[in-house]
Formats: C-alpha cells, sequence, structure tokens
C-alpha cells in the first residue's frame, strides 16, 4: 500500500514539474535565453558563487600555463554556459521534431552514411556543449534505433522527469548499469533498424576493471571503456561527437570517426583516441565542458595494479 501511494506522489510530482517545464518552454527563445539566462548566470556567479572553488581549481590544475586573469575569465564564461544549460534543459520539454532541427547543425564527412548503413555503431560523446541535443542524431538517422546510456538521479522524482524530458522517438534512455545486456538483446535491431549506441564517456570514473588510466588535462584520469568493449567485442565503428556551440541554444554536431570496426588495435587504443579528441576540444574552448562536477575524485594510488599497467603502456 504504502509503494503504492509513493509510486501515485512521485507520478503526480512529476506531472507537476513537466507542467512547470512546459509553461517555461513555451515563452519566446528571446525572452528565456536573453533575460532567464543572464539571471540565472548572474545568481550562479555573484550570489550562490556555485562550486567557484572546485571550478577554479580545476581549471588552474588543467591548465597550468594560463594567468589567473585567463582562468577567472574562462570561469566567468562557464557559468553563462551552465546557466544556458539549465535553460536548455527545461525547454526540452517544448520541444518537437521541428524545434529540434532548428537547434542542430550537422557536420558530417562524405563517409558517413556509407559507413553507417546496415550496422550498428558507436558514438562517444562528453560533458561538452548541451550533450542533452545529442539526442537529436535520430532525425537523421531514420534507419537506426538510438540506445543511449545515463545514470540514475537519487532522487526518483528527478529521475523521471529527465527520463520523460529525454523521450524522444528511436530512443531508448537505458541506466548504465543495464546497458550491456539491453544492447546484447537488441544487437539485431529493433523493427529492422539499426542500432547507434550512444555513450557519455566522460563520466566521473570509479576504480573498476570497466575504466582505465589515461593522461587527460595534465591528471592520471579514469575513462569508461564501455564503448571501446562494445566496439572490438562486435566489430563496431566508433564515432566521436564535439557540439560545437553556434548560439545560444543551437549546437553544430562534428562527427570524426575513430575507428572503423575492423582495425587492429591495442587494448584502451580507441578510448585513448576519444581522449586526445576530447582534450583538443576542451583546451581550444574550455569553457564549455563541465568544470562545476569533481572530476578527479580518484588518485593513482588507490588502484596500483590498473595504475602501474597504465604507467607501463606510457
Amino acid at each position: 500500500m504504502k509503494s503504492k501511494i509513493r509510486e501515485i506522489y512521485e507520478n503526480c510530482a512529476v506531472s507537476l514539474l513537466w507542467c512547470l517545464c512546459y509553461l517555461f518552454a513555451i515563452q519566446p527563445r528571446c525572452v528565456r535565453y536573453g533575460v532567464y539566462a543572464p539571471f540565472v548566470s548572474f545568481v550562479l556567479r555573484r550570489l550562490a558563487h556555485y562550486r567557484y572553488d572546485v571550478i577554479t581549481r580545476q581549471l588552474r590544475d588543467s591548465f597550468p600555463q594560463k594567468s589567473e586573469e585567463e582562468l577567472q575569465d574562462i570561469c566567468n564564461r562557464y557559468y553563462d554556459h551552465l546557466a544556458e544549460m539549465i535553460v536548455g534543459t527545461l525547454s526540452l520539454a517544448g520541444m518537437n521534431d521541428k524545434k529540434r532541427s532548428r537547434a542542430t547543425e550537422l557536420n558530417l564527412t562524405d563517409d558517413f552514411y556509407p559507413t553507417i548503413e546496415g550496422r550498428n555503431i558507436v558514438v562517444l560523446t562528453s560533458h561538452y556543449g548541451f550533450w542533452e541535443i545529442a539526442l537529436n542524431l535520430y532525425l537523421y538517422t531514420p534507419n537506426h534505433h538510438l540506445f543511449v546510456a545515463y545514470r540514475p538521479l537519487k532522487s526518483r522524482i528527478m529521475d523521471k522527469l529527465y527520463s520523460r524530458l529525454r523521450s524522444y522517438k528511436r530512443v531508448d534512455v537505458v541506466a548504465s548499469n543495464n546497458f550491456m545486456r539491453h544492447y546484447v538483446a537488441h544487437r539485431h535491431g529493433i523493427n529492422g533498424k539499426n542500432i547507434v549506441v550512444g555513450l557519455i564517456s566522460d563520466q566521473n570514473c570509479p576504480v573498476t576493471k570497466g575504466c582505465c588510466w589515461h593522461r587527460f588535462l595534465n591528471h592520471d584520469s579514469l575513462f569508461f571503456d564501455g564503448g571501446e568493449q562494445l566496439a572490438r567485442k562486435f566489430g563496431l565503428p566508433v564515432f566521436y561527437l564535439e557540439l560545437e556551440r553556434i548560439e545560444a541554444g543551437r549546437y553544430r554536431h562534428n562527427y570524426t570517426q575513430i575507428y572503423d570496426g575492423s582495425e587492429e588495435v591495442n587494448p584502451h587504443e580507441i578510448t585513448e583516441r576519444y581522449v586526445r579528441c576530447l582534450e583538443r576540444t576542451i583546451e581550444a574552448k574550455p569553457e564549455y565542458w563541465m568544470w562545476s562536477h569533481k572530476r578527479w575524485k580518484n588518485r593513482p594510488k588507490e588502484d596500483s595494479l590498473f595504475y602501474d599497467n597504465y604507467k607501463t603502456e606510457n
């Protein structure tokens, strides 16, 4: 009985929050990004000082060659970007295919569609730009079904709300702890459509066998290796997705193939290619990466075996 009451309460709360998001999303774009976003940025930066110490410390450690003035400028621009992401997330409630198309500009190489024709593929992206908009790939791949891994939120209400905001056609949002099983069960396709596996691979990775060490932004860093494992086991091409900001709420999607599905590679090499691509992206415009999350909680000494192997390889 209690579980039933709890479920009713959660569903009512999610519905209420969804309505509030929708009322926000239907307001003119110039109001959402021209009025609300600067106000949110001001609150985060000047009033709340939201994770200021975390942001500045990680910027300083990642870019020791930059002056304090340069780092402060990046920090300020990051707050502007964070405010845009909040506005963009709330705006998902009012998005349809037409609006999603307007928010997306695709930059593909000539061999993209020939490469993915009749095949499953892996797309590796990151917490760079407005990553929620990466799901718009489904608009341009009508012969594919998109599987996206996510880490469930602690709040069941917010988790259900985010799942609803991310509910697109031909898109399955799957909890990361069930993702491999979900892919294996559907690897032969859904309704005659092949699979695109979408992974945000720069999550704060715990010290597990599913992660590997790489040198990244002046740190020894752990990265999830799931995309590489899928690609090598099932012979899947791998693409790196860079989200390039055009203007508030609009992004160019740049796809770069980093593995063709058949090349002989060493362990962790595909992930290393991804790491190098991401590092170049961040170094070019660092303000669009998620600096307010603690990226380097784990230290090499906590995982001497894996780290010793990494140091030997490097």
